[in-house]
């Protein structure tokens, strides 16, 4: 009996507690001022892992043009590892933003925006697993939805306000 009183009392602070991290926000400012701080934490990470994603894909491109074909294989698979990654963590971040209630007024906004961004990193993922079984024109053709959807997901929230979460999403 004093063991499931005391489970209760626990599990009943746990609930308390993250029904108080995740409040709902009642205007645009307080959202921007609670999901701002996660996507700086994010800038770091993102940029790395997208100047990864770059630099592969020009030496895959310089491989394509200049290279005996296990460098074309060996850079292709560098380049849809550093792709999958930077989706990775783009999605880890739509993942700590989403919880985040917005005011009634912008719910459908944000909602676009993260939605978007997620069909952007699923056609990503998916165009990473592509190049990496050698598939390159099935890459490309997957690039070209998750490109404009990343752009749509920065229109949906252009003039929003944001100032982190503004760089770090955007379509690069």
């Amino acid at each position: 009996m004093r063991r499931t009183l005391i489970v209760f009392g626990v599990s009943t602070l746990l609930m308390g507690a993250g029904a108080a991290s995740a409040s709902a926000a009642s205007t645009r400012a307080e959202y921007i001022a609670q999901v701002d701080p996660i996507c700086q934490s994010f800038e770091g990470p993102v940029d790395g892992a997208w100047a990864a994603y770059v630099r592969n894909d020009k030496r895959w491109a310089r491989a394509s043009k200049y290279g005996a074909s296990k460098a074309i294989v060996r850079t292709a698979k560098r380049t849809a590892r550093s792709l999958a990654g930077w989706a990775q963590t783009l999605t880890r971040l739509i993942d700590q933003v989403a919880p985040v209630p917005p005011p009634a007024e912008d719910a459908l906004t944000v909602s676009t925006w993260l939605d978007l961004r997620r069909q952007a990193n699923a056609n990503e993922m998916s165009a990473a697993s592509a190049l990496k079984r050698g598939n390159a024109p099935k890459y490309f053709r997957l690039l070209r939805p998750a490109d404009a959807e990343a752009d749509a997901s920065e229109r949906a929230i252009s003039g929003f306000g944001f100032q982190a979460c503004g760089r770090v999403t955007r379509s690069r």
